[in-house]
């Protein structure tokens, strides 16, 4: 899920001489160092990037923090490297035997935790056959990875984009990974792809494809065993739950629009499917909308499952379509001076004010939690489905200079109602948690107060999060058919919509 808001991108910090002084071991590390190894130059590259999340991560973190979860990652290269922490020392093992003992540095010296790093690498390089093998942008991507995957699920390093093996017709199955240890763990699901209409969920891990260890494929062998012929088969062996399975999927061709449409001619209801909030969102909406607009619609039904988010200024836009002039719309609260930005809603000739119905499910997360979350606040639609993912915080992307790019978590988003849905997700109106068409009767009556589930403690927000588990409800007709009875009788759905004072926004 790649969310970006209305902040200024951040410059990387500049990589200009370093002026501390370095440690006595530094100069043999650089004349001991492999030619294919440009160590200097790595030590630049990992000194911005160490600097970079100090300063703009969410969670509070440390040089010396971010660095030994890099260099222990050493480990996933090859095994019989071992990196421990001994009091004030740092060991450097291969095959159980020391091979040096590093004085740590000062726990907030970005410059010479990145030398450490470099430092094991080369001293435990000429010990393993897999980690000659790996060049810069391996060892980039295992470092920045281990380290942003200490601080929360979703920030995550990307190498730069490799060129597609020669294929005749390229095709995918849809996700965006991080290394974790020995798994690759799925960070995000493109919409409308075979990984989306699979089992597979953000936060799975995968431990093998067909068949081969993810130890033994290098990064370039990861992509290229990933991507292949349209219609072509491959398996996935993964982590789910706490148990392995196995995940059969066919690669497709990923491009799509993230917005579709269908009319109901009959009962005057517009169905509009937004699949991710993509730079493409917007303005497919508002063409949407338009092309409609003397319809005499009775109601409109917003389908959300299984979209797990995007650009978040492409959602608060669209929201905006829906809603008055000078209405509190979001905040984003974070560390880093930037982070704290507020949006007001604009002013707009005309926009939809017949019923709307949005339908979500335990797959709609981030910038669809987000739309969604602000529309019930302001009781312009009415939520059916399950509770949602759980994802209130946003990452910038940033370029890190002689390597690929960095999706850091840097801020959290605050709906209108001041809450944030990261971990609890959105409680839908009218929960439909395990029923089906054959339920259509029995379906749980409307909760339209919904103060205590934005301002409970972490045990109510459990228990209230039980009561509707997440689940996939992609295509599920009785969804679309609670929305359809709702549009079409007025009194139950001004019923069904939320009653919440929104006195608790910190203007």
């Amino acid at each position: 899920m790649r969310l970006f808001f209305l902040a200024p991108l951040f410059a990387v910090l500049a990589s200009s001489a370093f002026a501390k002084d370095a440690p006595v071991w530094w100069n043999a590390v650089l004349d001991n160092a492999d030619v294919r190894l440009p160590v200097a130059k790595m030590h630049e590259t990992l000194t911005n990037g160490f600097n970079l999340i100090v300063e703009k991560s969410l969670t509070p973190v440390t040089p010396s923090e971010l660095a030994f979860e890099s260099v222990k990652s050493l480990s996933t290269i090859d095994q019989k490297i071992v990196v421990l922490k001994d009091g004030s020392r740092v060991l450097i093992l291969a095959d159980g035997r020391i091979l040096k003992s590093f004085s740590a540095p000062n726990d907030n010296d970005a410059e010479n935790w990145a030398r450490l790093v470099l430092a094991a690498l080369v001293e435990a390089r000429p010990f393993s056959k897999k980690a000659q093998k790996s060049d810069p942008q391996d060892f980039y991507n295992i470092f920045f990875n281990a380290a942003l995957s200490s601080l929360d699920p979703y920030s995550h390093y990307e190498p730069p984009s490799e060129a597609l093996e020669n294929l005749k017709n390229p095709a995918s199955i849809g996700i965006r990974y991080r290394r974790v240890g020995k798994f690759l763990e799925i960070t995000d699901i493109l919409p409308d792809s075979p990984a989306a209409d699979s089992v597979l969920e953000i936060g799975d891990r995968i431990a093998k494809i067909n068949d081969t260890p993810i130890t033994d494929l290098s990064r370039i062998q990861t992509l290229n065993v990933l991507r292949g012929e349209a219609e072509s088969d491959l398996y996935l062996t993964i982590r789910k739950d706490g148990k392995m399975k196995q995940i059969d999927l066919i690669r497709k061709p990923v491009k799509s629009s993230p917005v579709s449409y269908f009319l109901d001619e009959d009962d005057k209801i517009l169905t509009i499917k937004i699949s991710a909030f993509t730079p493409k969102t917007l303005k497919a909406l508002q063409k949407t909308l338009s092309l409609h607009e003397n319809e005499n619609l009775k109601g409109l039904i917003i389908d959300l499952r299984g979209n797990t988010g995007g650009l978040l200024k492409e959602a608060v836009l669209s929201a905006d379509l829906f809603l008055p002039e000078g209405l509190p719309l979001i905040k984003t609260k974070g560390r880093h001076k930037d982070a704290d930005q507020k949006y007001t809603t604009t002013e707009k000739y005309g926009r939809p004010v017949y019923p709307a119905v949005i339908l979500i499910d335990g797959k709609t997360a981030s910038s669809a939690e987000f739309f969604a979350g602000a529309l019930q606040d302001y009781r312009h639609a009415v939520i059916v489905g399950t509770t949602s993912y759980g994802k209130g915080v946003i990452q910038s992307v940033e370029s890190i200079p002689e390597a690929g790019e960095m999706y850091l978590t840097w801020t959290r988003y605050y709906l209108p109602s001041n809450y944030s849905p990261d971990i609890y997700g959105l409680v839908p109106n009218i929960c439909t948690s395990g029923k089906n068409m054959s339920d259509i009767d029995d379906v749980p009556a409307p909760v339209t107060s919904l103060k205590q589930r934005r301002t409970g403690n972490k045990k109510t927000q459990n228990l209230i999060r039980k009561s509707c588990p997440p689940q996939s409800r992609a295509n599920n007709p009785l969804d679309d058919e609670i929305a359809k009875r709702l549009i079409l009788n007025p009194k139950k759905y001004e019923g069904a919509l939320t009653y919440f004072s929104l006195d608790s926004y910190t203007k």
